[in-house]
């Protein structure tokens, strides 16, 4: 069975465009997803969502036997070439400082994806803009597996 490690913007964007209010069944189903382990929920996602007081921490905390994955010695090893990957592409200075700051989770969940072998998935698309470093580009640089978050929800079988 493949295991698929979220984004923040999963969530967030989630939030923001399928309302828990009028789309339950997606947020029983995405619940249903990280308490069985198939999707995962990464420390640096729900420290972003935390550090951000976003009102689904409260979601994800109560939903019971979602097993929050740590960042290992391994995943740091794989983030410190991420890091490396992206410093020899055309990004401005300002796109690697964001990329890599503590505060954004994008550059770990590569270097996680990396080391776990594990899909992806986010709602970002590639770009070839030097002012914003895309988890797809990264990707796709890297050789790690990406999906975006509709076809995450066709593999899964989500329907409204």
């Amino acid at each position: 069975m493949e295991h698929y490690l979220l984004d923040s913007n999963i969530f967030i964007t989630s939030e923001n465009h399928i309302p828990q209010d009028i789309f339950e069944s997606f947020w029983y189903e995405l619940g249903k997803l990280l308490i069985s382990g198939t999707a995962i929920l990464h420390q640096t996602v729900l420290d972003e969502l935390k550090r951000y007081k976003d009102p689904l921490v409260e979601w994800v905390e109560g939903l019971v036997g979602v097993q929050v994955m740590p960042t290992t010695d391994e995943t740091l090893e794989r983030y410190l070439a991420v890091c490396d990957w992206a410093d020899h592409q055309n990004y401005s200075a300002r796109a690697l400082r964001e990329f890599k700051a503590e505060s954004h989770a994008d550059a770990w969940l590569c270097a996680e994806a990396l080391a776990s072998g594990l899909t992806l998935v986010t709602y970002e698309v590639a770009s070839n803009s030097p002012n914003k470093v895309k988890i797809p580009n990264v990707c796709a640089g890297l050789g790690i597996s990406c999906i975006g978050g509709f076809d995450f929800m066709r593999i899964q079988g989500f329907h409204f």
